[in-house]
């Protein structure tokens, strides 16, 4: 399976992937295949983020992980100003002969290859990721939420990366203390941000101190 995917997509896609998390799968960038197509997801518990995928040769249903160091180590090629596609190859070996075992053969490991300018290899990560299907809220309430504002901030780089459009913010969905769907005007991908849980006592108004007055 070859797929296409610009350099600024996989940046904002490890904005958002985990970077240091006891939940190893999380230190990645998931890519899943289903009949439906291909999407590209990171999350970190707090945020979400999935890119569908377009450019997509022998799609192979499945769900490969490749860690974040890998694809953190790859530089774009450049045509003068252009920033070319990177292209991430993944396959599956053929079954070799267990050698603990006469006439058994195992299944090797899935390997991947993601080429820029330079090059990384290795095998995706044996783990399961979570189902960021269920994660994705289906409606918003309308209810405000509070956020926590690097959250915010980071899916506005994301936007300007996807779009390449320095003006261009993103939406929040506000759904009251669920998580708020995400969108991108301009761009098909989705996010989710869960809300900060704040103290009631610091939700009403506190009116304007008189030093500011």
């Amino acid at each position: 399976m070859e797929i296409k995917i610009t350099h600024e997509t996989l940046k904002a896609l490890l904005i958002i992937a985990a970077k240091d998390d006891i939940r190893y799968y999380l230190k990645s960038v998931c890519v899943d295949v289903t009949d439906k197509g291909t999407a590209l997801v990171a999350c970190d518990g707090h945020r979400l983020l999935a890119v569908p995928a377009d450019d997509v040769t022998d799609a192979m249903p499945g769900e490969y992980i490749i860690p974040r160091e890998s694809i953190a180590a790859i530089k774009p090629c450049k045509a003068g100003r252009v920033t070319l596609p990177l292209e991430l190859t993944i396959t599956k070996p053929a079954p070799v002969p267990d050698p603990a075992r006469s006439g058994v053969t195992v299944q090797a490991p899935t390997q991947f290859t993601l080429t820029g300018i330079t090059t990384a290899t290795g095998t995706v990560m044996d783990a399961k990721y979570p189902d960021w299907r269920k994660v994705l809220p289906q409606s918003a309430s309308g209810a405000p939420g509070q956020f926590n504002a690097e959250y915010l901030s980071s899916f506005g780089d994301v936007a300007r990366l996807l779009t390449g459009n320095k003006d261009n913010n993103p939406i929040i969905h506000h759904n009251g203390t669920s998580g708020a769907l995400v969108t991108i005007p301009g761009h098909a991908a989705i996010g989710v941000i869960i809300p900060w849980r704040v103290d009631a006592e610091f939700l009403p108004h506190p009116g304007v101190p008189a030093w500011a007055k």
